[in-house]
């Protein structure tokens, strides 16, 4: 994976031009999360690219985060047929056109960096021919399922602490070591509209409870005095 992503950050350096409008987008099912410490936050991502433009690569991660808060748990992402041109259903339930995904599989943590930090690598894929195919809502996700309309890319994080932070989902182009960007026509270089979850991990009601007597008493204890 390491060759790959090396790959695709020389790629973006080369032929690093103008950034253009996005033409690969990330989406979740839900971006807003509140959730006790211990408790588990699944994320389901697709990725599209809306406007059928030439794509020749894409590479992109989870990053931002904030480990005192949330830890990575686990994750997966699905192989071939990223931006499929077409998808046909049963009997047959195939794609063609699609990208290969070379960091499909199960997923862990990557290494911190100068920019992202701590980050899970999810899509990194390159061609000489150019993907124009749509199909975030028919081409299948993890299920295999065409029209299934799941998860392409599947993380799963821990709550750890009381706190609020931010996962960033997608491209960072200024990020060279890990090389995330869209590489379009000419070599173009540019950003993806990438997704954004918020996470805020509240004390357990039980903890909560506790803090507010002992406020209480506090009060009560600096009246008398």
């Amino acid at each position: 994976m390491r060759l790959f992503t090396s790959v695709l950050a020389s790629v973006a350096m080369l032929f690093a031009a103008s950034t253009a409008s996005a033409l690969v987008t990330f989406t979740t099912t839900q971006s807003d999360y509140s959730v006790a410490p211990g408790e588990q936050i699944t994320i389901d991502i697709r990725v599209a690219n809306p406007g059928g433009g030439n794509v020749f690569g894409v590479g992109a991660a989870a990053f931002g985060w904030d480990n005192g808060v949330v830890n990575y748990v686990s994750g997966n992402s699905v192989a071939g047929n990223v931006l499929a041109s077409q998808c046909f259903g049963a009997p047959v339930n195939v794609c063609i056109g699609g990208m290969n995904n070379s960091a499909s599989g199960a997923r862990a943590e990557g290494a911190v960096t100068p920019v992202s930090g701590r980050n899970v690598q999810i899509l990194n894929a390159v061609d000489v021919s150019a993907h124009t195919g749509e199909a975030s809502d028919q081409a299948p996700g993890l299920d295999g399922v065409i029209g299934g309309g799941d998860a392409q890319f599947r993380l799963v994080f821990q709550a750890v602490a009381p706190g609020v932070t931010t996962i960033e989902i997608g491209t960072n182009p200024t990020d060279a070591i890990l090389g995330n960007a869209v590489i379009g026509d000419g070599g173009s270089v540019s950003s993806a509209a990438n997704a954004f979850v918020s996470i805020t991990v509240v004390p357990e009601p039980g903890t909560a409870l506790l803090m507010g007597l002992g406020l209480a008493g506090l009060a009560v204890a600096g009246r008398r005095e």
